[in-house]
Formats: C-alpha cells, structure tokens, sequence
C-alpha cells in the first residue's frame, strides 16, 4: 500500500507553515545587547607631543656626506632606538640653523596614547556609550535640544543648521533637513522655544530667523539704521548677532545680543522693532563694545551679558534697562565666550579665551569663587550646569591633527575637579546635559557626540542604536534634479529669484498700480460691454439716446442756467442779452406757408 505523503496524519499537514511567522516577511531580531556593546565608549585618546634632542654623530655626517638638510638627514635614519627610543615618530622640524656653531638641537614630533580616565563607571556620569551625528562639514558652533527630547538643532562654520529626530533615526544618525539661513554667515546660536514648536537661529548677519519644528521658516527680524548714532533708537540689530535665547518662562519673548554694543529683548509676535535696549559701554564711555554672549537666569529675573574686553554685565530681568545692576570690569583677560547660571540663581559660571573657568556669586560679583585654570580655549568653549546643580561642565580646545579636546567635571559644592573624557581630535564647541534624556551631547569639529548610559538614560540616542540601518535602494543612485511644477505644494516650491519675483508683480496691474487706459471702440456710458453680464444687461435695459433729441436735450435746462448760471456767475449783471436775427427763419416760414396754399 502507498503511503501517504506527509505522514500517517492530514495529507495537508506538509503543505501548511510550521510557525506562526511562516508566511510574508520574517521580522528582524535586533540584538540590542551587541548594539549597545558597539557603542561603547574608548577611555584613551592619541595626543600629539613634540620634544627637543640633539642630532647623533651619525646623522651629521649623513648630512654632510649627501649635501641634504638636516631635517632630511634625521628622516632618513631609521635606527635610532638604541641612542635615542622614539616612540612613534611621525616627523622632525629644525629648530637651529644649517651650520650652527654647538650642538645641532631638533625638535620631532611623536604619539602617545593617553589614559585619561578609570575604566569603572559611575551612575552619575551618562558616558558608557557613545554615538556619533555626522554631517557637517565644518566644525559646529550651535547645538540645542527642545525640551522632550525629540529634536535636536546643530549650527556650524558650515552656514548650515541640521535638524535631527530621534524618533525617526535609524543608526546611520542622518539628518532630516538642512537648511542655510543666511549664505555666507556661521551660524552663532540655535535655541528651542519653550513649547518646543519654534527655533530661534543666530548667524553672522544682523537678522534673526525663527523656524518652525521641522524646518520652515516662519519670521525674520528687522535690521536696524545703522546710520543712527544712538542704538536705541534702531529698529534692530545693525551688526553680525553673536547670542539668543528664548525667556524661561515667557513663551513670545526672546533676547539677542550683537557686536553692535547692545542686548535687545524682542516679541515675536511683531519682529519689526524690538522691546527693549540694553546698551553696554567700555571704559571710555563709548558704545563700541561688542557683546559676545548673553543669557537668563532659570527663573527670568536676570539677565547677563559678556563682552570683548572681559567685563560681565548683569540687569534685572523685569527692568529697568536704562543702567545695569552689576558691572565687573576685568573678570577675564581677553573676550568671554559663554556665561550659565545656576538653578538657584545664585552662582555664575563663565568661560573666557585666557583659558579659565571662574565661578562667581552673583550677590557679591567682586572675587570669584574659584578659578580653574589651564583649560585650553581657542575663542569658543562653552560650559554649564548638571540637570541636578551638583557638576559644572567646559571643554577644552585643541588645534586640528594636534591632540583630542577634552569635557571636563567639576563638583559645584567642593570645587575640584572630579572627571574628564577624551571627545575627539579638535575642539569641545557646545555642550548641552538634558535633563529628560540624561544625555549629555558634545559639538566637537564637525560631529556632535550623544553620551548615554543604558542604565540610566532613557530615549534619545538609545532609540537610534536599536535600528538597523536602512538598505540601499535603486532609487538613492538616482540623482534627483528639481521639478518645476507651478501645481506643486507650496512646501515644494523653490523661492523665485528677486528679479523673476519683479517681473511677475510688473504684470500684476494692482500690484504694479498700473492706470487704467483709455477706452476704446463701441461702447456704453464710456464702457466696453465684453462680459456674459455685459450682454444680457444690454438688452434688459432700454436704450433711449438715439430717439431724444439732443437740442431738446440741451434746451431743457435751459431756464435752469438762466436763472442759476454755475460757471458764468461773475459775470450774471454785466452779461449782455443776445439779439437773434429771426429774419432768416420768418422767411423759410412764409415759403413754407406759400408751398402749402398753392398745393
């Protein structure tokens, strides 16, 4: 007897799926443990160091004997471990001259990798892991997360700002948008509104932009007269905006500051002149102080400001504006480039180029605290404050292929320093803790860094780990080129040029105020009938100037001009009467007359 197929049961059974995902596509197991292990963060970091040493006999003969230079001589020899270990030499610089009479000195160049913290972590430091954004092709100088933590905005060199969504990231950390504000101009400051649905954008120019969530621009703020002596009295900004953030608690209100020697509060709701003017002024007197940074206090009840030559300004955050609260002349050496204050309000921190961090009290503003010192600044580190008030956090500077920029921790009670980490080769820009995501992301060169601890963070960049990185489709080696389509949406459409915008508001008559031209052709009361309307009223209404007689016309407000004469009123007394000569029309009566009695 045959057996029958697919065993001693139901026929059936081979043919149907023995799980239940059998049928369609088999859903993707991520394993989230090995995600999270790839973006575990390095403790080392390769710093760059230079050292000075006398050249061997060895290579001052090779020099001599080759007719080469020095320099070239210490390249060429290759065994010198012996004599003098060079620890992975990358290259020479002469520092004394071709003949010199002692000793012939040169300075080289070599790697060493630094441990620059303990491999045991701590919970209060989100740092296990580490992602990295790329898309910048500059270094970035503005960096900013809206309050739930599901957007985040980046500025750089690059005159570009980026926006990023966690929620909608897979692990490629792309950007979904990228727009240029003003062409030609860094970006200086991006910030979130409290609501979280607008972006305010500072670059280089004079003029602000606000932006909504996902990108398009809402409002631009007015320029100022910069032809006005008194910066009160302008509009606007008349300089390149430095700074900007968004009150605390006020949702429409937003402050700016510029070189320009002026921090201005603004309404959104009207951009084309600000609220108010906070001047600043230098030892001399004049308004020629640029303010580098500004900033208010969690609370809104200060404002602070720091400009070119050191000083730091405070102003009641209610006003009045006309003269400051505080001024501390000299609280650094040089330019200061970030100023935070506390959750309490009652401490200040600010980052100067004289490579010094200074805490101060804002209740006696004379002495700081504690100054930290030896904190390498090229002119744009940053620092703030840990979610909970109990770390102060800066970054330091390092010139390109020259070493690693390091973020720095520094307890806010006892005021030592606690921690560091090496970021990356450059300089820490931008540095921002949120407080939801506990997160902590790091704008150095032209990448911004996410730390996270599985742990202890929560959403953020954890949501982007998990995802798989999107397949390449036929459709991306495709390059799309801009379709012109006058039906397309208008969040399609590209911006007219300036001219083309011209050209079509010339043909627009209301637009242009053209006058109307004179009328032409057969018509009716100096009209031209061309519509459907036109026509039937023509034949609804009567018609009656070609059967009236125009001298009847004319003859019947004949009694009104005579005894009411409107134009020739001056001349009613002394008007002579006429005299018709009837003889002409006596005679056409008479033949009349006779014609009819001969008939």
């Amino acid at each position: 007897m045959e057996k029958k197929r697919g065993g001693g049961g139901n026929p059936l059974d081979a043919y149907l799926p023995k799980t239940l995902h059998s049928f369609g596509k088999q859903p993707e197991r991520v394993d989230v443990t090995k995600r999270y292990q790839d973006t575990r963060r390095s403790t080392s970091v390769t710093i760059v160091k230079k050292r000075k040493r006398e050249l061997t006999d060895e290579e001052i003969a090779q020099s001599q004997a080759s007719e080469v230079g020095i320099a070239d001589a210490a390249k060429a020899v290759t065994d010198l471990d012996a004599v003098h270990p060079l620890h992975a030499a990358t290259g020479y610089i002469v520092v004394a001259s071709e003949k010199p009479a002692g000793p012939r000195i040169v300075e080289e160049e070599y790697e060493e990798q630094v441990q620059v913290e303990e491999e045991e972590t701590d919970p209060r430091f989100p740092l296990s892991n580490e992602i990295r954004m790329r898309g910048h092709s500059r270094i970035v100088t503005a960096l900013a997360v809206d309050r739930s933590g599901a957007r985040v905005a980046s500025g750089g060199a690059d005159y570009n700002v980026k926006f990023w969504d966690f929620a909608g990231m897979d692990s490629s950390h792309r950007s979904f948008r990228s727009v240029e504000p003003c062409a030609g101009h860094r970006i200086t400051a991006v910030n979130w509104s409290i609501t979280g649905d607008q972006l305010l954008v500072c670059t280089g120019s004079a003029k602000p932009k606000l932006y909504s969530r996902d990108g398009q621009e809402t409002a631009e703020f007015i320029r100022g007269d910069m032809y006005l002596a008194d910066m009160a009295n302008t509009k606007g900004h008349i300089a390149g905006v430095s700074h900007g953030e968004w009150h605390p608690t006020a949702r429409n209100t937003v402050m700016t500051s510029a070189s320009d020697s002026t921090v201005r509060l603004w309404d959104i709701n009207d951009v084309t002149k600000q609220k108010h003017v906070l001047k600043v002024k230098n030892e001399r007197g004049n308004t020629r102080l640029p303010v580098n940074t500004c900033a208010f206090s969690p609370d809104g009840t200060l404002i602070g400001a720091a400009c070119e030559d050191g000083s730091l300004w405070l102003w009641p955050g209610g006003g009045p504006y006309s003269r400051p609260k505080q001024v501390l002349r000299g609280a650094h050496i040089g330019e200061i480039s970030k100023i935070c204050f506390s959750q309490d309000g009652h401490t200040l921190i600010t980052r100067g180029s004289d490579d010094t961090l200074k805490v101060w009290d804002v209740r006696k503003l004379k002495e700081p605290i504690k100054s930290f010192p030896e904190l390498d600044s090229l002119g744009s580190a940053d620092c703030i404050f840990s979610p909970n008030d109990d770390l102060i956090l800066t970054g330091t500077s390092a010139k390109k292929d020259e070493g690693s920029g390091l973020l720095k921790f520094f307890d806010k009670r006892s005021l030592e320093f606690v921690k560091q980490i090496g970021v990356a080769a450059g300089s820490v820009s931008r540095i921002v803790w949120h407080p939801n995501l506990n997160q902590i992301l790091v704008a150095c060169s032209e990448n911004v860094h996410v730390y996270f601890d599985p742990d202890t963070s929560r959403n953020g960049a954890m949501l982007t780990t998990t995802r798989a990185k999107r397949k390449l489709d036929p459709s991306d080696l495709v390059q799309h080129m801009a379709v012109h389509n006058p039906h397309a949406l208008p969040m399609f459409k590209a911006e007219p040029s300036a001219k083309r915008k011209r050209m079509k508001d010339r043909l627009d008559p209301i637009k242009s105020r053209k006058p109307d031209l004179p009328m032409s052709g057969p018509g009716h009361s100096g009209k031209i009938g061309s519509s459907l309307t036109s026509h039937l009223m023509q034949g609804l209404l009567p018609k009656t100037e070609r059967d009236e007689d125009p001298r009847e016309a004319i003859l019947r407000f004949a009694q009104k001009a005579e005894e009411d004469p409107y134009w020739f009123r001056a001349y009613k007394d002394t008007q002579p009467k006429p005299q018709f000569d009837y003889t002409l029309l006596q005679e056409e009566q008479q033949r009349e007359a006779q014609k009819a009695k001969d008939a």
